[in-house]
């Protein structure tokens, strides 16, 4: 299935529906002026969602130190060994037992939600959906999400932000 276009064409909401309705496996890249999201489907399932721009804030590593899940001095130690053996932050956080599985999970499925919420608030950019007989996805850290809840609570988000934008100036807060 070719998709391909303008979110001014076609809402993200429109896009994601016809994936999830039509239970396709893929990857659904978004581009926005500087900003990139690449949102992973199995069965028409969100399995994952990248977005390359990340930084500070936004990483795992930074995340679990934020929630106290793990000390700054183990991540820089875990940051340098994957520097040395380019393996997954993830498999070091857990082989070295900085975190737990099931911590390390939900700040995982964290990122990944705040990843695909953040496209929402998008008005224009470019879609392309390119897809794939199998998406394969690290079930210890992943729990496929449905589209249609996707849906509902990005809808939620967008319909409350504004009110959000009243109590709280800028984004540094």
């Amino acid at each position: 299935m070719a998709l391909q276009g303008t979110l001014k064409d076609f809402g993200i909401a429109e896009i994601l529906q016809l994936i999830g309705h039509q239970s396709k496996s893929g990857v659904l890249h978004l581009r926005e002026e500087g900003k990139e999201v690449d949102i992973s489907f199995s069965d028409g399932n969100v399995v994952g969602a990248e977005a390359p721009q990340r930084k500070g804030a936004e990483l795992i590593g930074e995340r679990l130190v934020r929630a106290n899940l793990l000390a700054q001095n183990d991540l820089d130690a875990a940051l340098d060994l994957q520097k040395r053996t380019l393996k997954r932050l993830g498999d070091i956080l857990l082989e070295r037992k900085y975190v737990t599985r099931e911590n390390l999970a939900r700040i995982v499925q964290l990122q990944l939600v705040e990843t695909i919420y953040s496209v929402f608030s998008w008005k224009a950019g470019t879609y392309q959906f390119i897809a794939a007989d199998k998406m394969e996805f690290d079930s210890r850290f992943v729990s496929p999400m449905n589209v249609e809840g996707v849906l509902m609570e990005g809808f939620r988000q967008v319909d409350e932000w504004p009110m959000i934008r009243k109590k709280i100036p800028s984004d540094e807060v």
